[in-house]
């Protein structure tokens, strides 16, 4: 019997083919002297380079969530305000998430639709040029190229890097650029980083939060940011087919090693069957974080012929580093990855050890 099988699953054939994810101010201006390094520049360094006039396209990664979305808007408006004409893109030729839909100026291009030739390429959020899909061909026409970024695994591929992998979100990044920069942080600005920050943090639950993360909070909230509407907006408006989603993960719900991991899963005929959009889902991974006793959480998401996987830890283990060795990447307490593969096959692989669960806490 199968481990699906097992935790009550009832799995067609079809459903389980889905297959396998797995310094100077003019120095922009001056190509030869930069050069790609993973070694990240200060603050001031940064903003150095970001001088208009000019044209300039943001970009974040695949499936963006809170932190790319919001730090690609409070990028651009500090780019604006330094004389760029700036293009907000979406990585795929896909809708902007409506969660996020009530923030001002909420305008995204995707990156397949847009032919210019910018001065400046910012991928934000995204590590490497493969997460970056669609936007990978505007990077390779832009002139300059720059990474702002607060993952563990930034590989080199921009000419210019600002990175912090103990910032609690991109969105942190993004704040200290715009406070270094002395321009006016008006009320909607500081709701795109506060979305970035809440959102990665987990509502300031997760083990990324720290002093800066709170702090920074604090001065958005100084700036305008209403925190209860925020939550309201983001967290406290799920349509019933949500909820029933919900309950769809919950009653699949199984375990591995005594209770350590708990996993289950979702597919594309919960989606239709529902009439969700993918979006409405990205509250499954908490749910599946809060069960008690487990270490690790696993949810499993059959796209197509892809299966998508979010991995969630509490404590010690490090889902980033089984992400990794997985093909995908993220933090210690949250990543991902997909392969091109069944549900089950993926499952086996993570449960059987080849993908390094053997951290629990002691």
């Amino acid at each position: 019997m199968s481990t699906l099988e097992a935790a009550g699953a009832s799995l067609t054939p079809n459903e389980l083919s889905a297959p396998d994810e797995l310094s100077a101010t003019d120095e922009l201006s001056a190509p030869d002297e930069l050069s790609a390094t993973d070694e990240s520049l200060t603050s001031g360094q940064t903003l150095d380079l970001l001088h208009g006039p000019g044209e300039a396209v943001v970009c974040g990664h695949t499936n963006p969530d809170g932190d790319a979305l919001g730090s690609n808007l409070a990028l651009a408006a500090l780019l604006r305000a330094r004389g760029y004409r700036v293009t907000s893109l979406l990585a795929q030729d896909v809708p902007a998430p409506e969660l996020y839909g009530f923030l001002e100026d909420y305008t995204f291009v995707p990156a397949a639709a847009y032919k210019g030739e910018p001065d400046l390429f910012v991928a934000v959020d995204a590590p490497n040029a493969d997460r970056l899909d669609d936007g990978r061909e505007v990077l390779a026409r832009s002139r300059h190229s720059l990474c702002i970024d607060h993952h563990p695994d930034y590989d080199g591929f921009a000419d210019a890097y600002f990175g912090d992998s103990g910032a609690a979100a991109t969105g942190v990044l993004i704040w200290r650029l715009l406070k270094d920069a002395n321009i006016t942080i008006d009320k909607s600005i500081a709701e795109y980083c506060y979305i970035a920050l809440v959102t990665d943090t987990g509502r300031f639950a997760f083990q990324n939060t720290n002093a800066e993360a709170l702090v920074a909070a604090s001065e958005m909230v100084s700036a305008g940011v209403e925190p209860s509407w925020i939550n309201l907006m983001v967290y406290d408006q799920k349509p019933m087919a949500a909820l029933q989603l919900d309950a769809r993960l919950i009653s699949r719900i199984a375990f591995a090693d005594e209770g350590r991991v708990v996993y289950s899963w979702v597919d594309e005929a919960d989606f239709i069957e529902l009439g969700l959009k993918r979006e409405e889902s990205e509250g499954l991974p908490s749910i599946l974080r809060s069960v008690k006793g487990a270490d690790i959480a696993i949810l499993l998401r059959q796209e197509g012929e892809n299966t998508r996987v979010n991995l969630r830890a509490k404590d010690i283990c490090d889902v980033g580093e089984i992400a990794r060795r997985m093909g995908g990447g993220g933090h210690k307490a949250a990543a991902g990855f997909t392969l091109k593969k069944p549900l089950q096959t993926t499952l086996d692989m993570l449960l059987s050890g080849t993908a390094g669960l053997n951290c629990y806490r002691k």
